[in-house]
């Protein structure tokens, strides 16, 4: 199952039972006393849903891990081709 099917699986799992109350197939005490908060719960989610998403973005910026010795040894592989390239008379502008 792709991304897609899942989240289209769960948006149909919300939206069946959800129109079927907004739409008055299904009537019962409860949804008639609480239809206005049914009605806003799209919303409500909605808003959840930002705060989640600036919520994990911010925790993973902040918990980016350096990598110190990842960059050292880019920067001698870099120095290794730079070196190869001069020997197969590649000129460098610097």
């Amino acid at each position: 199952m792709t991304n897609l099917q899942r989240w289209l699986f769960y948006a149909a799992l919300f939206a069946v039972p959800y129109l079927s109350v907004v739409l008055g197939t299904v009537q019962t005490q409860f949804t008639s006393k609480y239809l206005l908060q049914i009605q806003l719960l799209p919303l409500l989610l909605l808003v959840l849903f930002g705060v989640y998403s600036v919520w994990t973005v911010l925790y993973r910026t902040f918990t980016f891990n350096d990598c110190p010795e990842a960059a050292k040894e880019l920067q001698s592989e870099i120095l290794e081709a730079r070196k190869d390239l001069i020997a197969k008379g590649f000129r460098f502008r610097d």
